[in-house]
């Protein structure tokens, strides 16, 4: 009997230990439960903690950075590379309803088990097609078919992919596939990520893709069946439970190396945010991330427009001086034709917190104007600047308005119409004429006597002397 208690009790000792090591991490302190992604309500003012290893904010306006977490360390982006891939598509201006026969390195150049909507080779489907199954729901196959339609092979539409990018001024970016498939030379940075997409939702079309939570392929060449298509951005679905009401668009991602990345965008009270979170692990905390940072900066920045009410006749004297402005700049120019002008609706993305009557405002003018730019005025709080704006010349035209006053002034003088002038030109050009002729018949009489001068001497100093001989007379001369 002792012996069956003893062995139950080393059972249950066995369990206990064993339910003890699952609760804690062997002596780090650290708890072995999956990270959540934590706000903090009563202060919105704290930034979230979120699961994703790299994360940016970024302001779609003015591309100020609002929040970030790791945002320049290289991250492999999966199918959020599709975003750029239907940008560049979208910007070569295709015919929508263009027929694309899909090829075989189309279809069989993609992992099989990889996202893809089951398009087989010599399937024809339009462009627009193509662009909807790319965003809407990352088929692969799909985003491989634009490469090749757009650069002729992958290779060359992977150039022009990071060409691209550099041009949108990503430092820390190589692009390889069209579809995001994991190669260890694609890369990205959440900051990158945030600048392609503030390109992306600058074209029309690309907002309404990123923005479609569902799309139907109709019937094909090689299928009576249409293909129902449903998004994998779940903010922009009512219908999920992961749905964010300011949400507009965006394009999620998964590989095994990349983890889970998603891109989106959103705007509330007129503030419209880019939001790109990357690396994380499990595709729920991507939206969860993405919401709780949303919520943070829309509880704590807001837009603030400095010179709504700006005026430079009521500015004071130290800070802008039209006679200087003119002397300085226009000092050769009519003053009626100067005209300055700032954007009123220039703003500036502030912290709610911030004391707006002290942000302070300086205006400089320039010596020279470039591209009609007389000035600029920086903004500067608490001694940092945190904006600036130019100030432009309003006149419609100057260039032409400055012409104009130079051609007034010429007409302003006395003309002598061209009838009354003709016969003055006439006599002037004739007089000019017979001076000439005499001038040239003078110096020829001139020459002439020199050289007549000339032979006489030349004749009185070898002329032989003449004697006058006599004549006499032979015997056998006869006389007549």
């Amino acid at each position: 009997m002792k012996r069956w208690i003893a062995l139950l009790l080393t059972i249950v000792l066995c369990f206990s230990l064993s339910f003890t090591c699952h609760g804690t991490d062997a002596g780090n302190g650290e708890t072995t439960e999956h990270p959540d992604t934590t706000e903090y309500p009563n202060d919105p003012t704290l930034m979230p903690d979120i699961v994703s290893n790299a994360a940016i904010v970024m302001d779609a306006a003015t591309g100020q950075v609002l929040y970030e977490k790791n945002s320049d360390v290289g991250k492999y982006p999966a199918s959020i590379t599709k975003i750029i891939t239907v940008l560049i598509a979208l910007e070569h201006n295709l015919d929508m309803d263009q027929i694309v026969t899909m090829s075989e390195n189309a279809i069989w150049g993609i992992d099989r088990s990889s996202t893809n909507i089951g398009l087989d080779v010599g399937e024809q489907v339009t462009i627009r097609d193509l662009l909807y199954a790319t965003m809407v729901n990352s088929a692969n196959e799909c985003a491989y078919a634009l490469a090749e339609l757009v650069g002729g092979d992958v290779e060359n539409f992977a150039k022009m992919m990071n060409e691209k990018a550099e041009e949108l001024g990503c430092k820390h970016t190589h692009f390889v596939t069209p579809n995001g498939l994991h190669d260890d030379d694609h890369y990205t940075t959440a900051y990158d990520m945030a600048l392609i997409m503030r390109a992306a939702i600058q074209n029309d079309q690309f907002r309404e893709i990123a923005g479609t939570v569902s799309y139907t392929i109709p019937p094909t060449n090689l299928t009576d069946e249409s293909r129902p298509l449903w998004t994998g951005t779940k903010m922009i679905n009512p219908a999920n439970p992961n749905y964010y009401e300011y949400c507009e668009g965006g394009k999620n991602g998964y590989t095994t190396n990349a983890n889970n990345t998603l891109v989106t965008f959103a705007k509330k009270d007129g503030l419209e945010l880019i939001c790109v979170v990357l690396d994380c692990d499990g595709q729920k905390y991507t939206f969860s991330d993405s919401k709780a940072l949303y919520n943070y900066c829309y509880n704590n920045y807001m837009y603030f427009y400095p010179l709504s009410d700006f005026t430079f006749s009521t500015d004071s004297d130290e800070e802008t001086e039209p006679d200087y402005i003119l002397n300085n700049y226009y000092n050769s120019l009519n003053h009626e034709l100067i005209n300055l002008t700032v954007d009123k609706n220039y703003c500036l993305l502030i912290n709610k917190s911030t004391d707006t009557t002290k942000i302070e405002r300086q205006i400089n003018l320039f010596d020279k104007s470039s591209d009609n730019i007389l000035g600029e005025i920086d903004f500067f709080y608490q001694g940092e600047q945190i904006g600036s704006t130019p100030i432009t010349n309003g006149t419609p035209s100057l260039s032409s308005q400055i012409s104009a006053a130079k051609d007034d002034n010429k007409e302003s003088k006395v003309k002598v119409p061209f009838k009354n002038k003709l016969p003055i030109t006439i006599g002037i050009i004739a007089i000019i004429v017979i001076l000439a002729s005499l001038s040239i018949v003078l110096h020829r009489v001139i020459q002439e006597n020199k050289r007549n001068e000339r032979r006489m001497r030349y004749t009185n100093d070898h002329r032989p002397k003449r004697r006058r001989k006599r004549r006499t007379y032979k015997d056998n001369d006869y006389y007549f």
